[in-house]
């Protein structure tokens, strides 16, 4: 029951990017050495020389987008990740294009600053293809064209979740056409629109008369086990299964890791989304980026040692036990705003007595916490995460906040999804771990970026800062 479609499409994809790679390879030509706004100081390779690589240039890039998997079923891949297929699929072309090049480059030496311009308008030009096919497809399946059917066992509340984000993914054209129960008393109404069927056993006969090409399992405990024997027959007859898994009282908090481990399939079910090669982008983003603030604000935090040290006695940095990645505890710098005998852990207040002369000023424009960019230049800390809670707090929320320790899956933050949404200080701890485990779960570089654009205006307010 399987439909073509899909072999179509990869197709239509394949053929596109193939011109597309050919016409990015002819038009670097172009941008390299007959643009307007680039001069090059080298002699002009002649054109016909540079077409006669057209055709190995266009297969490694090929097969980098291969295995980038760009040409596997992508309906039910989200644009943001087709992006990142995308930017991975350009860089490692980019890499075996330059590798083809040093190898021949005895013959014909090839310049390295067109290489990696190839590797940009490769990148943006395969970007601005696959969304144009995205739209195209998403106008089609708004007409009823290339639309895929499915059924939903169960009507519980993970069935009718399911149900609800198959809609919301519009784009990827899934559409539920029944609800399968084993309950008499539901068989033959609606839920939410979609017409509940059953029992389960009798789902393959009813299969076998509709178009219906993936079944859902959206049961647990026994009610899934008993559903077991109809999958399995499913499968035998080419419908595809996919089964939703069962956290119990554990949870997910990213999209769960498949691990195999012999015969047997495992989900983890809380695994931080930075893994891999994310931690590796994000440290050495966290390591440029402060190491250039400290440079740049080298001067203003100079002036603010010298004031805080003439206003008040005592140390100009403050020091303080805070809670970080996997739980682990590290001393937290700030500028000293407050008399050296008030600084004991716990919550300061609006209008504090405490305060320094200077220190009202620094903590509402939260100057104060210049210096944890050496927090971040040692690791203990990242430019954006959720803030890190004092260590004398952190068992307190977590036997009152179920999920507060899950926070601690990635790195304390100097500002944070909570603090651009104006929850800082003294606000609602509930609302601040909503926001910071919506980081957590939905991390990506873009959003650190986002949230770091937003910061200075959030900052400038001062708003909840005292």
């Amino acid at each position: 029951m399987l439909k073509t479609y899909a072999v179509y499409i990869s197709i239509i994809r394949s053929i596109v990017d193939v011109l597309n790679f050919s016409a990015s390879w002819l038009a670097v030509y172009w941008l390299r050495f007959y643009a307007p706004f680039v001069s090059s100081s080298t002699a002009i390779p002649k054109f016909s020389n540079h077409i006669k690589y057209l055709i190995p240039v266009v297969g490694l890039c090929y097969l980098a987008a291969m295995f980038a998997g760009l040409y596997r079923v992508r309906r039910m891949v989200s644009s943001g990740r087709d992006l990142v297929d995308i930017v991975k699929a350009s860089f490692i072309a980019t890499l075996m294009v330059m590798a083809f090049f040093y190898y021949i480059q005895s013959a014909s030496p090839y310049s390295r600053i067109l290489i990696a311009s190839f590797g940009l308008l490769l990148c943006f030009s395969t970007m601005l293809t696959h969304l144009l096919l995205r739209m195209a497809l998403r106008f089609i399946r708004s007409k009823g064209c290339n639309v895929r059917y499915c059924a939903i066992i169960g009507t519980g509340v993970k069935a009718q979740r399911l149900l609800d984000d198959l809609r919301r993914m519009s784009w990827a054209g899934m559409e539920c056409v029944w609800l399968v129960d084993d309950n008499e008393e539901i068989i033959g109404t609606k839920i939410k629109g979609v017409p509940v069927v059953g029992p389960v056993e009798k789902l393959p006969n009813l299969l076998s008369q509709n178009g219906v090409d993936e079944v859902y399992l959206a049961r647990s405990g026994d009610d899934a086990q008993r559903a077991y024997s109809v999958l399995e027959r499913l499968q035998l007859s080419g419908v595809k299964v996919r089964i939703v898994p069962d956290w119990g009282n554990l949870l997910s908090i990213s999209n769960p890791e498949v691990l195999a481990i012999g015969s047997q399939v495992l989900f983890s079910a809380s695994d931080s989304p930075l893994s891999g090669y994310n931690i590796l982008i994000k440290q050495l983003f966290d390591i440029v980026a402060s190491l250039i603030l400290i440079t740049l604000l080298a001067l203003p935090m100079l002036i603010i040692a010298i004031a805080v040290k003439l206003t008040s006695k005592g140390p100009i940095l403050y020091k303080q036990k805070r809670v970080g990645l996997d739980g682990r505890e590290f001393n937290i710098f700030k500028f000293r705003s407050m008399v050296d005998s008030a600084n004991k852990p716990g919550w300061t207040i609006s209008n504090d007595p405490r305060r320094t002369k200077i220190g009202a000023f620094i903590r509402t424009t939260s100057i104060d916490e210049l210096p944890q960019l050496f927090n971040v230049l040692k690791g203990d800390m990242s430019l954006v995460g959720p803030r890190p809670e004092q260590s004398c707090f952190v068992e307190d929320f977590s036997g009152e906040f179920r999920r507060y320790m899950l926070r601690h899956h990635v790195k304390a933050g100097m500002t944070g999804w909570a603090q651009i949404h104006g929850l800082r200080g003294d606000t609602s701890l509930r609302k601040r771990l909503a926001y910071d485990l919506y980081y957590v779960k939905n991390w990506s570089f873009a959003l650190d970026i986002f949230i770091l654009l937003r910061t200075p205006f959030v900052v400038l307010k001062g708003e909840n800062a005292y």
